[in-house]
């Protein structure tokens, strides 16, 4: 029997994970949010962010040479800005104005101010995203996103011809690193 059979794959393959199965959670700093149920609360980020990918970290390397060739150490782990696609929403979730509310508490838009050090920890905030098994609700896979805050929140189209759709923005988020389990 050839190991690339039909009935091996079948028997090893348990039905992967389905991309549109996650659960983003959080809360945004005290002082962010509006007034209302839940604005701001861990229900925020799991009913209003639509899109996102598990990050990326990246181990740099230090090339050493040597007689002619060279030789690649480990060097540090980085971590690139994680992006979410949020959807825009009405008072009290005002989705768009929030993300901005939290990047102003970094640096204000008007005043060119930045916050002093023991605020922005503060700020910082953690962002779990579980990636969900496709036949219930069972978390397959949990990421926490340690010491988050926005970077860039992008813009929000506004387009007479897009009907039958709902606005979306992407936030860019800053983490010092990441936990999976």
């Amino acid at each position: 029997m050839s190991i690339h059979s039909l009935d091996n794959f079948t028997r090893e393959f348990y039905g992967g994970t389905r991309p549109n199965r996650f659960r983003i959670t959080g809360a945004l700093p005290a002082g962010v949010g509006a007034a209302g149920p839940s604005a701001g609360g861990a229900l925020f980020f799991d009913t209003h962010c639509i899109a996102t990918t598990l990050p990326e970290s990246i181990v740099g390397i230090i090339p050493i040479p040597f007689r002619g060739r060279v030789y690649k150490f480990a060097g540090d782990r980085t971590y690139n800005e994680w992006n979410i696609t949020v959807m825009d929403d009405t008072t009290p979730k005002d989705t768009w104005g929030l993300f901005h509310n939290w990047s102003e508490q970094f640096n204000s838009h008007e005043a060119n101010l930045a916050a002093d050090r023991r605020q922005q920890v503060a700020l910082c905030k953690e962002i779990t995203c579980d990636l969900l098994d496709h036949n219930s609700d069972v978390t397959l896979r949990t990421v926490r996103i340690k010491n988050a805050w926005p970077v860039q929140v992008g813009p929000l189209t506004l387009d007479m011809n897009a009907a039958n759709q709902l606005g979306t923005f992407t936030v860019q988020i800053a983490y010092t690193h990441y936990t999976i389990g």
